[in-house]
Parts: C-alpha cells; sequence; structure tokens
C-alpha cells in the first residue's frame, strides 16, 4: 500500500506517549503547534525547518469515531511571508506528538499587501481520545464559523422553549430585558 499524498501521524514519542497514558492513566497535554516550509517524511519525529510555533487554538473528539481527535492551530495574520508544507503538534514538555504533511500553500505577511490567518487541522488517531488533554490559552482562541452556529442555534433554542421571551429560561428569574417573569 503507498503512502498517501498528505497525511496525519503520530512520532514515535507521541507513540509512547499514548502507550504510558493507557498505562497508567496520566493523561497527555497538548499545547503548542508549529508549521514549517521543508519537505517532512513519514520517519520524521520533528520539523525540518520550522517557521511559527504558536498555541493550539481548539480540539474535539470525532462524534462518529472517538478514537480520533481534530485539533487547529491558527497562525495569525501577523506572521507570514513562507510557504507551509509541514506541521506538528506538541506536548507540554515541547515534544513533537504528531506532525502533517501539509499541501503546499503560501502564508502572506502584511509586506506583501495582503495578510491572512492560516488554520491547521489534523485529525489524530490517539486510540483512547479521553488520554489526550488539549491544554488551550482562551485569550488566543477564534471562533469558528461552525462553533458560533451551533451557539446560536442553542439560543435560539432557548428563545423557543420561552415562547419566544428573552428570559435565561430559569425559574423565578427576571427577564434580560428587564421585565419579571
Amino acid at each position: 500500500m503507498s503512502q498517501p499524498q498528505y497525511w496525519t501521524m503520530l512520532t514515535p514519542a507521541g507513540r509512547a506517549k499514548i502507550a504510558n497514558a493507557i498505562g497508567t492513566g496520566i493523561k497527555i497535554n497538548l499545547t503548542k503547534f508549529a508549521v514549517g516550509d521543508g519537505v517532512i517524511h513519514p520517519d520524521a519525529q520533528q520539523l525540518t525547518n520550522e517557521r511559527f510555533r504558536g498555541l493550539i487554538n481548539t480540539s474535539k473528539t470525532l462524534d462518529n469515531n472517538p478514537a480520533m481527535i481534530e485539533i487547529v492551530g491558527i497562525v495569525p495574520s501577523t506572521e507570514g511571508g513562507f510557504y507551509v508544507r509541514e506541521a506538528a503538534f506538541y506536548t507540554e514538555d515541547d515534544e513533537a506528538f504528531a506532525i502533517v504533511k501539509y499541501p503546499e500553500t503560501y502564508k502572506p505577511n502584511i509586506a506583501d499587501n495582503a495578510s491572512a490567518e492560516l488554520g491547521i487541522k489534523a485529525v489524530i488517531d490517539v486510540v483512547q481520545s479521553h488520554m489526550v488533554e488539549l491544554k488551550i490559552d482562551p485569550s488566543m482562541v477564534y471562533a469558528t464559523q461552525e462553533h458560533v452556529s451551533n451557539e446560536i442555534n442553542k439560543f435560539m433554542g432557548l428563545l423557543a422553549l420561552d415562547g419566544g421571551a428573552f428570559s435565561d429560561s430559569y425559574p423565578n428569574s427576571t427577564n434580560l430585558d428587564g421585565g419579571i417573569l
């Protein structure tokens, strides 16, 4: 079987950390991600040419497969002027947990008269997703369109339960518009 063109895989250190977490019950903390412009190979243990390192933005366990986690890192608009060909996600002790061979993408910078954020998403098979925790700095989190849509739908559902009144859905409380329930 041939290797796919683009992929995400655990590093040897990542596989060892998962085995240790399953054996000891001590969770793995993922905290950072990085991107680079080098050429990465399936036996790599780290990026070949790192260009940016930052904090993980979001993560979730996939609904259809609880062994898989989806992790997103954002390269901010203030960084750029390089191609992204590789990415990695790191544990709190700065060991590469998973590496990604990423489709070549130019990350512009402000000097190019173009600026954009670049989201790097990886789906990683971790065998038991409850053994992996992600430490996310809430001041660095970007809301995705999917997240905002889900939150609006939840709010609209609460309004429907209240018959359209602007209340917080709890008995014996005041409406958000100041009236008494």
